[in-house]
């Protein structure tokens, strides 16, 4: 979030840059938090980033490339030589140095890992796609084998980088690396020195191959409350490791995705970007699309009123209670529809349970029907516009319940059955769908009823 106080040092950081005074700017960043220095320094212009970023630090430069956006990350490391950008490489967790390299051009790519020293460490990670768990783990992670002693293992621990320790959890594997199980850094200390590694060993390891969706992987983290989450290959050799950091990283992107789909805009250009980072373009490209998707559908509305023209001349008094017909079909079928999205992003439903959730939320909006229509019954009534109007739109708002809970739960049932995003079929879209349609009903009932039409 972009605060007064980071404006302020927004305005320093420029100042110091169009002065010169880059050492000055240099220290003004360092004294921030990483976020906060991630954000301050993705908010310069590409011109100013460019002067700052190769007189860093290789440490501090490569924890800046780590805390930004990956597009923003991309931007900057494009501007590097490849000897420094494969020197900051060297400096960065693997699996975010594999992400950067995933999104260079081939030449670039392929020019910083020639250069590199841990380029080993990070090719492994190129082979996998962005979103799914190999893409998403690091190989920094201790294998310990079954037959070592804990004094053994914790003297090895002594010896190793700090930073390959990861999360509080050793992997036990056999000869071949397959993953044997798993030893929590607590049992293991509080073990004597002769136990060998095998026998406090926890065998039961939840643990997902790395082909596997990372949203798939997230959600088996958040299932079950792990640290960190071990990827392994169709054979189960154990290829790497997914942390909590990370997967935080992943919930709030879908969940964002998903949020912004809910509400017709697309994620792409902006679903990683701070409000204020945001150019404007890329949120005018962002909302267009859908809005003329969502004007083009509402002018079935205009269609509806056309083609009943004349009996609305007929009964003025069936105007009134359009609005409140169409918003009623439409909060319902927004509410069906997050529901159902809802059960499927968290797999409580799955495609075979088309049937079963239509039924349930047909049940529940036939329910919701009748409950609604003796109000509007009651209140149409109060109007003094006679009964038969009364009993139009109480019909009527049954009717739309009923039709807008089974729109709300068959479309994204239908979507997910054919591989579409279901947030795709967001919220507005069967709102301005069943809109449409619940006019068309409310009217035809009016037909039927009333006889002075």
């Amino acid at each position: 979030m972009e605060t007064r106080d980071t404006r302020d040092i927004i305005g320093q950081l420029e100042a110091a840059i169009e002065a010169g005074r880059i050492d000055d700017a240099i220290a003004v960043l360092s004294a921030m938090r990483l976020p906060d220095r991630a954000e301050a320094f993705a908010v310069l212009d590409d011109e100013d980033q460019a002067t700052l970023i190769p007189q860093m630090e290789l440490s501090e430069a490569a924890d800046l490339l780590e805390e930004m956006d990956d597009e923003d990350a991309v931007t900057v490391a494009s501007t590097l030589s490849s000897e420094m950008l494969a020197d900051v490489l060297d400096e960065m967790d693997p699996d975010e140095a594999a992400d950067i390299l995933g999104d260079l051009s081939a030449q670039q790519a392929s020019d910083a890992l020639a250069a590199m020293e841990e380029a080993d460490e990070v090719i492994p990670l190129l082979r996998h796609g962005d979103e799914t768990a190999g893409g998403l783990m690091t190989t920094a992670f201790v294998g310990l084998r079954p037959r070592t002693t804990v004094a053994q293992a914790i003297e090895f621990l002594r010896s190793t980088d700090v930073e390959e320790l990861g999360t509080y959890y050793l992997y036990v594997v056999d000869r071949d690396q397959h993953l044997v199980g798993v030893v929590g850094l607590r049992d293991l200390v509080r073990a004597q020195p002769s136990t060998l590694i095998g026998a406090i060993t926890n065998r039961d390891v939840i643990r997902v191959e790395a082909g596997v969706d990372q949203e798939e992987a997230a959600r088996l983290m958040a299932r079950y409350d792990l640290a960190a989450l071990p990827v392994v290959n169709e054979e189960g050799v154990l290829q790497g490791v997914i942390t909590h950091d990370d997967i935080i990283d992943v919930i709030e992107e879908e969940t964002t995705e998903d949020v912004l789909h809910l509400a017709g805009i697309e994620s792409g250009p902006i679903g990683d970007k701070p409000y204020w980072s945001q150019r404007l373009i890329e949120v005018v490209r962002s909302r267009f699309t859908w809005l003329l998707v969502l004007f083009a559908a509402q002018t079935l509305t205009g269609t509806v009123l056309q083609h009943f023209e004349s009996e609305l001349q007929a009964v003025v008094e069936l105007t009134f209670f359009i609005p409140l017909l169409i918003g009623t079909g439409g909060n319902a079928g927004a509410q069906t529809v997050t529901t159902v999205i809802r059960a499927l992003a968290l797999k409580e439903v799955e495609r075979r349970d088309i049937l079963r959730v239509l039924r349930r939320e047909m049940v529940s909006g036939a329910f919701l029907g009748l409950l609604l229509a003796a109000v509007a019954f009651g209140r149409v009534a109060l109007w003094g516009v006679g009964l038969e109007l009364a009993a139009v739109v109480s019909i009527t708002v049954f009717a739309v319940c009923l039709w807008a809970n089974t729109v709300g739960s068959l479309i994204p049932m239908l979507a997910d059955a054919a591989g579409i995003d279901p947030t795709v079929m967001s919220a507005p879209l069967i709102s301005t769908l069943v809109d449409a349609t619940g006019l068309l009903i409310y009217l035809s009932v009016a037909v039927m009823v009333l006889e002075q039409i």
